[in-house]
């Protein structure tokens, strides 16, 4: 085994009005090179405190790992130099440079020697596919167009370890879509970049990831492939989803389906319809059912989202019984 990242009994505690607040307690866990890794677990779970440490932006209270074969307290400079950090709050782009003047910045402070940031760039832009926006503002960006640019910007200095906090957060479902498909694809499958996908959404997880990590509380409660995971967690899903086209043509085919167990009306506007989908079954094969019926019915998703908070309180509870 080939370990890229390890956690050796890992905690993080912050003191608030005098009292020790604990956000990461005794975490410990390998990431293998080349592995597409998830970090799974509600929002407050410790997901982003914990890579938060491994990035070297928060110091450790107690415990210790290293990242690419350097401790992350006493060689942090060597481990941000092999990392690449993306934030789905990022905040600190210029809005008033251009695309291409802001990953210019930013390749600098990553030492790109000058003579390859322009070809640089020039790859990420297109990884991206934002090589039309070079010459835009950032502030003149969509939001899902400023993700975009900010998962470029930590892929500029080419790191072989990519931490992705929530990178889809901001993304319509079709960007969202293709975003997975190039990290699993391009980053993992062609580049064997190591990526850790942070997540609180069970469904991303699911036929993506090589393994899977539960945080709840700030502990590691679980850890495994997402099958070996899907035994002890239900599958049962709803979605609210907005659609734009012939809304009961799409529902009337939707509900004819053996894995939908119910289509409930929301909410319907001129332009899109909101529906809750009910799954019996929550795999990408079924989701992708869904999804190409709107195509085929002529419509178009506009959005959709994870609404039965009660089953991901179901999954942590499973995990803190003990």
């Amino acid at each position: 085994m080939d370990s890229v990242i390890h956690l050796d009994h890992l905690v993080k505690t912050y003191t608030s009005y005098g009292r020790a607040v604990p956000a990461v307690r005794d975490v410990s866990f390998d990431v293998e090179r080349g592995e597409l890794f998830g970090l799974f677990g509600s929002n407050g779970a410790g997901k982003s405190t914990l890579v938060r440490m491994l990035a070297t932006l928060l110091t450790p209270t107690h415990g210790r790992a290293t990242v690419n074969g350097f401790d992350i307290v006493r060689d942090e400079l060597k481990v941000r130099s092999a990392i690449g950090l993306v934030a789905s709050d990022e905040r600190s782009f210029y809005g008033r440079l251009t695309c291409h003047q802001n990953l210019a910045f930013y390749a600098a402070l990553q030492n790109v020697p000058r003579s390859k940031i322009a070809a640089a760039i020039e790859r990420v832009l297109d990884l991206f596919n934002l090589t039309a926006k070079a010459d835009v503002p950032f502030q003149s960006l969509s939001t899902g167009q400023k993700q975009r640019l900010n998962m470029a910007r930590a892929l500029v200095h080419d790191p072989p370890i990519v931490f992705l906090d929530e990178p889809t957060k901001s993304m319509d479902v079709q960007t969202a879509d293709f975003v997975k498909a190039l990290i699993k694809q391009e980053l993992v499958g062609r580049q064997h970049k190591t990526i850790v996908f942070i997540s609180h959404e069970l469904y991303e997880m699911d036929n993506f990831c090589d393994r899977v990590a539960i945080l709840a509380d700030g502990q590691l409660k679980a850890i495994g492939t997402p099958q070996e995971l899907s035994v002890h967690v239900p599958r049962r899903a709803i979605y609210r989803i907005e659609v734009q086209g012939d809304a009961d043509r799409i529902a009337q085919q939707w509900r004819a389906l053996s894995s939908i167990d119910a289509v409930t009306e929301i909410s319907r506007g001129i332009t899109f319809t909101a529906f809750d989908v009910t799954l019996n079954a929550e795999t990408s094969g079924v989701w992708l059912q869904v999804l190409q019926i709107v195509g085929e019915c002529g419509g178009r998703v506009e959005t959709y989202r994870r609404v039965d908070d009660g089953s991901l309180r179901d999954i942590i509870k499973h995990f803190t019984r003990e």
